[in-house]
């Protein structure tokens, strides 16, 4: 039973390393698209239920 453990803990380990090397990818094209488009920084939006709350 304690190899089972040992096994499930390497494959979630390597999963979790291939996440955020995926992650890392994702961000790094993210960055080249907002580059290529003229983005600049981060946008402060307003999300449209708290722009349309009829409770004020």
């Amino acid at each position: 039973m304690d190899i089972f453990i040992t096994i499930v803990l390497i494959i979630a380990i390597f999963a979790s390393i291939a996440a955020w090397i995926n992650t890392q990818t994702i961000l790094k094209e993210l960055k080249e698209i907002k580059e290529h488009l003229g983005l600049k920084g981060e946008q402060n939006v307003t999300p449209p239920f708290i722009k349309n709350d009829l409770d004020k």
